[in-house]
């Protein structure tokens, strides 16, 4: 006969049922605390300390959440939850090597180990052995608990791998599998959007705000406000409303949805957005007649009870769903003050041109190494004669610039990271400017959008902001692509655009 259980288990089981439910709403701090004190009590429960890691992973503390998956293997070898998501932080981590040898141990001893299957996959990813983890995936797709994240997984391989159709395919797949789970609709739209399937991707782009993981790493100050936050809304529900449209996402991506704001602002009683607040004097100098709200640390947002809460994203589904929609003209002006104060302080133009570099983009999770290159593989674009660079690269890059000055005698002139750390005061000196050269990064979107020329630099497998060829963007006129023929390829990127540069001196 089963005894029931104890008193204590019982009281173990609910604080660890309580840290499960904060973890779910969002709350990473009460679910930590929660978890903390469960786990005094019993120190190597796996599952609280599966779950007391995946709260600390969520608050940035990694090197905890590190020991505590870590500890759950030691006492669970090969435990499917814990060995998931050590996997999943070594890879944010970029630590790929170590998430092979844990994905290999873990399938030395089983080989029917799904979770390592799809953990393998991911550190072949991240190692850009893109083939290898078709293999994993493929195999991981054989087992039905994981059968529609393998499919997913798959998806955004061939995808990587710019094989669009057989992407769709397997996203396809997956939501046949599972047609009410948001992931890979998400996923798929923005193959849809790569393509140019501005219809089918827009709707299917509503899915992201149904993805946890998404909201949580491009939305995760809204939300407490995500269930009034409108989905699929139709275009007459717009119209003698007051909108709240939340900017998403990093800073180019708001620069680029804010394209849409006359839209918006043209149907609506009233608008209010919320954007970084780097950007909310560049906007409010840009938009008359909208109020925008800049969200600092810590944030503080104002919602008045009527307002109906738009995600910046979404608008795309109600005003660009063709490509002839596009108006790809300038929209955001810095004020003449502060474009008159960077004329002076930048002094007489050059002979030739006046250009600015961007050459680091991203983050390690949005594939950093694949969009960057570094000022020597510029160099024959720095060699042009009787040109004037200008440093746009965010970050601290002074050590960089003067170990490359030294054997220059125009050296690249950088400002303080201070100086530029508000758009409007960096959309005040790329006015200036004859042409940027930039990796994809926020610089391109602000650039495109003050109408400034600017040649991109594009890895084998661009955002889909970008889409899959040409050498024009949607949401631009003055951005013009360049196109790497191959994965790591540069050398001809840096050739083409070295050679648009010099027909460009050659007109002056």
């Amino acid at each position: 006969m089963t005894q029931p259980p104890t008193a204590p288990t019982r009281d173990l089981a609910a604080q660890l049922e309580l840290g499960l439910q904060q973890l779910r709403a969002g709350d990473s701090t009460a679910a930590a605390a929660t978890l903390r004190d469960m786990l005094v009590a019993a120190p190597d429960h796996v599952e609280g300390l599966v779950a007391l890691g995946s709260a600390e992973m969520a608050l940035n503390q990694w090197d905890a959440a590190e020991l505590r998956f870590r500890r759950a293997l030691d006492h669970r070898p090969h435990h499917p939850p814990a060995h998931r998501n050590l996997g999943v932080l070594l890879g944010a981590s970029e630590r790929h090597a170590e998430a092979l040898a844990l994905a290999d141990a873990a399938l030395a001893a089983d080989h029917g180990h799904s979770q390592a299957l799809l953990t393998r996959g991911n550190a072949l990813t991240g190692l850009a052995r893109l083939q290898e983890a078709l293999q994993s995936y493929s195999d991981a797709a054989a087992f039905d608990d994981v059968t529609y994240e393998a499919l997913t997984k798959l998806g955004l391989t061939y995808a990587a791998l710019n094989q669009n159709e057989t992407a769709l395919r397997s996203f396809d797949q997956a939501i046949t599998r599972q047609p009410n789970q948001a992931l890979a609709v998400f996923r798929r739209s923005t193959v849809r959007l790569l393509l140019r399937d501005f219809s089918g991707g827009w709707d299917d782009y509503e899915a992201r705000l149904n993805v946890s993981a998404f909201i949580a790493s491009s939305m995760g100050f809204y939300q407490p406000l995500m269930t009034r936050v409108a989905r699929r809304m139709p275009a007459e529900q717009v119209s003698n409303s007051n909108i709240l449209l939340l900017g998403e996402q990093g800073l180019g991506d708001q620069v680029m949805f804010a394209s849409m704001v006359p839209d918006v602002a043209a149907a609506a009683a009233k608008l209010t957005c919320v954007c970084d607040l780097r950007l909310a004097r560049l906007f409010s100098a840009s938009f008359e007649g909208v109020a925008f709200q800049g969200l600092g640390n810590p944030p503080v947002l104002a919602v008045a009870p009527d307002s109906t809460l738009v995600a910046m994203g979404s608008l795309g589904r109600l005003y660009r769903r063709s490509e002839a929609e596009f108006p790809r003209t300038p929209y955001l002006r810095a004020s003449q003050a502060v474009c008159e104060a960077w004329a002076e302080r930048l002094g007489p133009r050059p002979r030739g041109l006046r250009i600015g570099l961007s050459w680091r983009g991203g983050v390690p999770s949005t594939r950093r190494s694949q969009r960057s290159l570094s000022l020597e593989q510029l160099s024959p674009v720095l060699d042009l004669p009787d040109c004037a660079f200008v440093s746009l690269q965010y970050g601290d890059v002074a050590a960089e610039l003067a170990e490359l000055n030294t054997s220059r005698d125009d050296p690249i002139r950088a400002f303080d990271p201070s100086e530029l750390h508000d758009f409007e005061d960096l959309a005040g000196l790329i006015a200036n400017l004859d042409v940027v050269v930039s990796v994809q990064t926020a610089v391109v979107h602000l650039a495109g959008a003050i109408g400034t020329d600017c040649l991109t630099l594009l890895p084998h497998s661009p955002e889909w902001r970008y889409t899959a060829s040409g050498s024009s963007m949607p949401w631009y006129r003055s951005v013009e692509l360049f196109r790497q023929p191959e994965p790591g390829a540069w050398e001809p990127v840096v050739r083409e655009v070295t050679d648009a540069l010099r027909l460009r001196l050659a007109d002056r």
